[in-house]
């Protein structure tokens, strides 16, 4: 089965400045996903992005640029949506082989690894029936301890949220709740047909494309632990990553992680 992996990487970056390009032990961000992209059995690997100096990098770690990614889809209104339209697009433009799922793989989630990007491909393919695989990871605070805030007034509602029924003053320990699970960006794959029936066969424009990038209708999770989950959005998160990996004794034990290495 053609399978392709789609990583997004745009110039610039509003709250970490070239975030893509930015370096962690060394390495710009992109060479994480690149390597961990590269340890799976896609067929194929394409960085979509607009900075040449991006395109250098990312054909120089073994991933294809074909094409470039238009101004006018790089900037900070742009969609993950209209990424994969433009991608498919261009393709179909230059009459190469359409995939028949595309893996949408973030360079902001460095740590997923490409044993679990793997494991998702593993899972899609196992049933067609299924339009999309997504990263879901267990989050850190449980879905029911969130609640309303009102700026004004300073009141709280604290049961907007129940999970089977229980609700979060139902059982204070968090140990006795119910389980509460959370999407995460670091990985998407998702039946092309999807993309090509909703967008290209309707021939939307590349810059009225927005929606997720899954079938939210039809799809199941994959578990992915926190650290792989661990999320790029900001200065924080970035400096987190980087102790992590610049300080990772503890990552070398495990193979998963060897693209971090």
């Amino acid at each position: 089965m053609e399978s392709l992996i789609i990583i997004p990487a745009r110039s610039g970056s509003t709250r970490v400045p070239n975030k893509n390009l930015a370096e962690i032990n060394g390495k710009p961000l992109i060479h994480y996903s690149i390597k961990s992209a590269l340890n799976t059995k896609a067929s194929r690997t394409i960085v979509s992005t607009d900075s040449n100096k991006i395109a250098e990098i990312s054909k120089s770690l073994g991933a294809d640029v074909p094409f470039m990614r238009p101004k006018f889809l790089a900037n900070s209104t742009s969609t993950s949506v209209s990424v994969i339209v433009h991608t498919l697009s261009e393709l179909i433009r230059k009459n190469e082989n359409i995939p028949e799922i595309i893996i949408f793989k973030p360079p902001t989630n460095p740590f997923m690894s490409g044993k679990s990007i793997q494991e998702m491909i593993d899972l899609k393919i196992s049933d067609r029936n299924i339009d999309s695989v997504l990263s879901i990871q267990i989050p850190k605070v449980s879905a029911l301890s969130y609640l309303s805030f009102s700026t004004e007034t300073k009141m709280i509602e604290t049961e907007i949220y129940d999970i089977e029924g229980v609700r979060l003053y139902d059982n204070e320990r968090s140990q006795d709740r119910p389980s509460s699970y959370a999407s995460s960006p670091a990985c998407k794959i998702t039946e092309t047909k999807f993309f090509l029936e909703k967008y290209i066969n309707n021939q939307i424009p590349l810059e009225k494309c927005s929606g997720p990038t899954f079938n939210h209708e039809n799809s199941i999770g994959y578990l992915i632990d926190n650290l792989e989950a661990h999320d790029i959005d900001n200065l924080e998160d970035f400096e987190l990553a980087k102790l992590i990996i610049e300080n990772r004794n503890f990552l070398s034990s495990d193979p998963k992680f060897s693209h971090l290495i």
